[in-house]
């Protein structure tokens, strides 16, 4: 088969080689030995993770950092820090992981699922602002693959009716908002430093604010309850369990800092000319930035769709998604699929949560409207960061689709079959 063929068929991918993710090197088995060598691995005692807790503040522009056990356990404590609980509403995106509603849940209190603007794919502050009731407390503003949401809009609406802005950061380590770094502008920000996450301890997280009340009740919460060294007036205890990060991570987290800044303008460098190509394609249409961001996360470009476009006419998004996958040797997917029809968000899964009729009713996901996010869904195609680091990947995408393009017919004919079979 010749070498221009869809390497969904046979042919050779754009990319030679799939991505080398995370990147490590000597640097990391240098500072994992150190952890061995002295036995300070916990958080008590050692000094990895309160040393990349001021880092990633610096790098950030963050007031307060302190590290926790994963991103979903960032959000949790965020909630208790600011003493949500049964009665309160907290208005979140429909649009985003399960575990970010999972933590207003896990506080008792309600999540509202609210619609997101179909060109930015984040909250809009006019449609929060439709959702916010005399029982509203907080908005979670997502930060969402390689876009961002109207912060300051947020910000001003949340001042105005008295709510917590909490800024789910997961996708957006290195992120700025005009001179502000992506967690700064909220009352709590969240990090995750997962696996896939563009600055990875594998597993790992942390929470911000600028508020020392809060910082104190958040170095409790992560803690089993303890008083935080130099805790501030009117700290009190709290009922909470171990959520520390380990030595461990923290060491990794410290050496791939040093890695940070030159894989995050890699990925803008990338990023913005695979946009160029997803335009000039004709059928793929980025997420919008909005003029202030000055650096979007770098977690994903975040596509959506046409297949009425001449070009592509009757190819499924999945095969398009799939052609791309290959071509590109990552995994090419959906974006995260609307909470209200979610597999992996199911509140009445757990019967913790029947504090009352009214509560069950109250956090049942269908009650939401979410067609904006649906139809997001249904067109989505999400390239991941780890495809944008490797030498030429500028020239990936824009190769790749204009090998769809060339080869269209043939793959017009294979989802055809695809679905003749399954029917």
């Amino acid at each position: 088969m010749p070498e221009t063929s869809l390497a969904l068929f046979g042919g050779d991918p754009v990319a030679a080689e799939p991505p080398c993710w995370p990147q490590r090197g000597p640097q990391e088995a240098r500072m994992l030995r150190e952890v061995l060598d002295d036995g300070l691995w916990s958080l008590h005692g050692g000094t990895r993770c309160t040393r990349f807790e001021s880092r990633f503040a610096e790098l950030q522009g963050l007031d307060r950092v302190l590290t926790v056990s994963n991103g979903t356990a960032a959000l949790q404590l965020a909630c208790e820090a600011l003493g949500l609980g049964p009665g309160d509403e907290v208005i979140v995106p429909g649009l985003t992981r399960p575990g970010t509603a999972g933590a207003v849940l896990d506080a008792n209190a309600v999540p509202v699922l609210v619609d997101v603007d179909p060109d930015t794919w984040c909250l809009d502050p006019a449609t929060v602002e439709s959702a916010v009731t005399e029982r509203t407390r907080a908005v979670v503003a997502v930060h969402l693959y390689g876009t961002m949401p109207d912060l300051m809009g947020l910000a001003a609406l949340s001042a105005r009716y008295g709510l917590a802005l909490i800024e789910d950061c997961a996708h957006a380590p290195g992120a700025r908002w005009q001179r502000y770094g992506a967690g700064s502008i909220g009352t709590l920000s969240c990090f995750s430093f997962g696996m896939n996450s563009t600055l990875t301890a594998g597993e790992g997280g942390c929470v911000a604010t600028a508020d020392p009340l809060l910082a104190g009740r958040l170095a409790g919460l992560r803690d089993c309850g303890r008083r935080p060294e130099g805790s501030p007036l009117g700290w009190r205890p709290l009922q909470s369990g171990n959520h520390r990060m380990t030595e461990w991570q923290g060491a990794i987290l410290l050496a791939q800092c040093d890695r940070f800044a030159a894989q995050r303008e890699r990925r803008e460098t990338v990023s913005r000319r695979w946009r160029e190509a997803a335009l000039a394609s004709g059928f793929l249409r980025p997420a919008r930035l909005l003029p202030q961001v000055e650096r979007p996360p770098g977690q994903a470009l975040a596509l959506s769709y046409d297949p009425d476009t001449a070009l592509p006419r009757d190819i499924p998004v999945a095969a398009v998604r799939a052609a791309l996958a290959a071509e590109l040797r990552v995994p090419v997917e959906a974006c995260h699929r609307p909470l209200d029809t979610s597999p992996a968000y199911l509140p009445h899964s757990k019967p913790r949560h029947r504090l009352s009729q009214e509560y069950w009713e109250a956090i049942d996901p269908r009650r939401a409207r979410l067609p904006h996010c649906a139809r997001l869904y249904d067109s989505s195609v999400i390239l991941p960061h780890t495809a944008m680091l490797r030498p030429g990947a500028e020239e990936d995408l824009p190769r790749a689709l204009d090998r769809l393009t060339r080869h269209a017919g043939q793959l017009r004919d294979w989802a055809a079959g695809r679905r003749k079979a399954a029917a």
